[in-house]
Parts: C-alpha cells; structure tokens; sequence
C-alpha cells in the first residue's frame, strides 16, 4: 500500500447506502463512518437511489434519466466508493443493484479501476457477509477494486448501537477508521490508471 507520505491531502469518497429506510442501521453505520473517517476523508453521500427507475434499455434508449447522469457523475467525480448496506434475503437489496445497473451503462466505465470499500450490519450473526461477495464479484465484472479482506462485517446490530443509533465501543469505531483508511491507500494507488 501507499506510505504515509504520498497519500494525497484529501480524497473523497462518495457512499451510497442500501437500505431506504431512515433509521436503518446502515444509515446509522455510514454517519458513524463520517464521524470517524481519518482526517483528510471526506465522505459524500449519494442519496437518491430511490428516484431511479427500474432500469429498462428501452427507457435508456430515450433519455437516460436526471438521476443516474448524477450518479455517474458523481462516481466519476470522487476517488472512492463507499457502499454500506444491509443484506435482503441473503443477497444484494434492489435499489443498491439499480443504482449500479445504471451507473454501469456506457464507456468507459465509471467503475474501472475504482477502489470500492463495502461496509454492512445486520442484526443476525452472519452480519452481511453474503452480500459483501456478490458485490466484490459484481464490481470486480466491472473494473473495480474492492478492498479485500478483512472485510467490515458488523453483525448483531442491536448489540452495537445505543437507542440513538450511535455507536460507543471504541473497537468498532477504531477498526472503521482503519477500515477508510485502507480505502484510501487503495485509491491512492489506483488514481494514476484512474486518470489514463
């Protein structure tokens, strides 16, 4: 990985979230995320997957829609991706697999060569660990990098989070922060082919 010393001043990181529900626990993941990330992340949050249509070819072939030029564009414009999501009947939730359906249209991809961190609870004890794969090997289809292993699983949710939905043991933040901080070690590495 990069040193210390050629990590760029800023990078940012550009997070969608899975579920659609407000206080998910996802949700509540990512904001503890923004909380912890090192200094010089910055995390921006994509938050309109719920407006994208199902994607259609048809409907593509008319006018792509307002939402997913945003959220290419958006993709394009930051030196990360940062996916955190719940796992739906052990596998991927549709509006995340929308969203990446139509981000992916067109070349060159806005994925190649994208470091992608994936974060997940769940209040089962597998936490989101099936989802986590069929994303790796998805985004892998496309050109991204996800981080590899060790992956940021937080099972049994409930254990995890106050009333408030924040999160007090200090292992967990820790090993989030180390977790964005591997993140952009990765992107740093990718940016020169990024920018070919």
């Amino acid at each position: 990985m990069a040193s210390q010393s050629v990590l760029p001043q800023k990078t940012q990181v550009l997070a969608l979230v899975g579920s659609l529900r407000e206080q998910s626990y996802n949700r509540a993941l990512l904001r503890e995320a923004i909380t912890v990330a090192p200094d010089g992340i910055e995390i921006v949050v994509f938050d309109r997957l719920a407006e994208l249509p199902l994607f259609n070819e048809d409907l593509e072939a008319v006018q792509t829609p307002e939402t997913a030029q945003a959220l290419k564009q958006a993709i394009m414009a930051a030196d990360a991706l940062l996916i955190v999501t719940p796992e739906y009947n052990s596998g991927l939730p549709a509006v995340l697999k929308n969203g990446i359906d139509w981000a992916s249209r067109g070349t060159p991809s806005v994925f190649a060569n994208l470091a992608v961190g994936i974060m997940g609870t769940s209040p089962g004890a597998f936490g989101t660990a099936r989802v986590q794969a069929q994303l790796k090997q998805s985004l892998g289809g496309l050109g991204a990098y996800p981080l590899a292993a060790p992956d940021f699983v937080l099972p049994l949710a409930k254990s995890k989070f106050d009333d408030e939905l924040k999160i007090s043991d200090e292992a967990t933040r820790s090993r989030m922060n180390k977790y964005l901080e591997r993140l952009r070690e990765l992107a740093c590495c990718l940016a020169a082919i990024r920018q070919r």
